[in-house]
């Protein structure tokens, strides 16, 4: 009879089979499995043109899957990607190093227990010669920042590829704008169904070494935020409670020039955790698990 561990090692290694996503800005096909996130609150920076529904990740061949259904408005709003996943790191987001004046957010608190290491910055729109679509990607706390530019070759959708600089490795990237579903405009309860129905937006892959090379589990926070970074929406991933309007640059939804509210002042973690990649190659195991030690 096979004993248990062996059992183990068998699903274990065919989770490992599984082939990587295809990094296409779709959730379609590449087993991602359950969201990390969902969306509680309906859209304050217009539905179906800047909104957050789910969050899905897989770490595959030393890489983060992760994509974050939903859209961004191609006029240069930014979709801010921050993680918690190496030793130190901000709290209050100091604004260095200041890239795409990503400054402009000095004083932004985090929850307590999220302190970021990286931020990766996301906007697309029209330059006035060319639709384009940019990454910014950024060592907190050092002057260690790459700008990318117009990675989809003329187009604010489709698939392309970062160099090389302040990260080690390409960050691949997809984008796909098709979602016209989703949680709807206003500021009160998202239907989590209809979030979870959602399978297109931003999608990329990034080496884990580009992230502090992290062996166990970490944070990450996702929002949209205006094109000077200084007006935050209502769009959090981990979600903020309905009902909720953006919160702007003070937590209220007024302008101030500048972005200084503490997340702690609103319900629940604005992050989402993506497990260590042993513990994803074990999800679903617990029954098993349970079931060995009534034995």
């Amino acid at each position: 009879m096979r004993t248990f561990s062996s059992v183990i090692a068998v699903m274990v290694a065919a989770g490992a089979a599984v082939a990587q996503p295809v990094i296409d800005g779709s959730i379609s096909g590449d087993n991602y499995g359950n969201d990390r996130s969902v969306q509680q609150v309906q859209t304050q920076f217009g539905d179906n043109f800047s909104e957050l529904n789910a969050a899905y990740a897989r770490i595959e061949g030393g890489r983060l899957y992760l994509t974050l259904t939903g859209n961004l408005e191609a006029n240069f709003n930014k979709l801010e990607l921050f993680f918690d996943s190496a030793a130190g790191g901000e709290n209050t987001f100091s604004g260095t190093p200041g890239n795409d004046g990503s400054g402009n957010m000095t004083g932004l608190t985090f929850d307590t227990g999220f302190e970021a290491d990286y931020h990766l910055i996301f906007r697309r729109g029209f330059d006035g010669s060319t639709d384009r679509f940019d990454v910014d990607y950024a060592v907190l706390g050092t002057a260690n920042a790459s700008g990318y530019f117009d990675i989809f070759g003329g187009s604010t959708e489709g698939s392309g590829t970062t160099g090389t600089g302040a990260n080690s490795q390409p960050i691949e990237v997809g984008y796909d704008n098709s979602n016209t579903a989703g949680i709807m405009g206003g500021t009160g309860a998202a239907d989590q169904d209809a979030a979870r129905a959602v399978q297109t937006g931003l999608e990329i892959s990034i080496d884990l070494a580009d992230l502090g090379a992290p062996a166990g589990a970490f944070k990450v926070l996702a929002f949209v935020n205006n094109g000077d970074h200084n007006y935050a929406s209502n769009q959090f991933l981990g979600a903020l409670e309905a009902p909720q309007g953006n919160l702007g640059g003070d937590g209220f939804g007024n302008f101030t020039g500048g972005m200084n509210f503490d997340l702690n002042d609103f319900a629940g973690n604005q992050y989402f955790i993506v497990p260590a990649p042993g513990a994803m190659a074990l999800l679903g195991l617990g029954g098993l698990v349970g079931l060995r030690r009534r034995r």
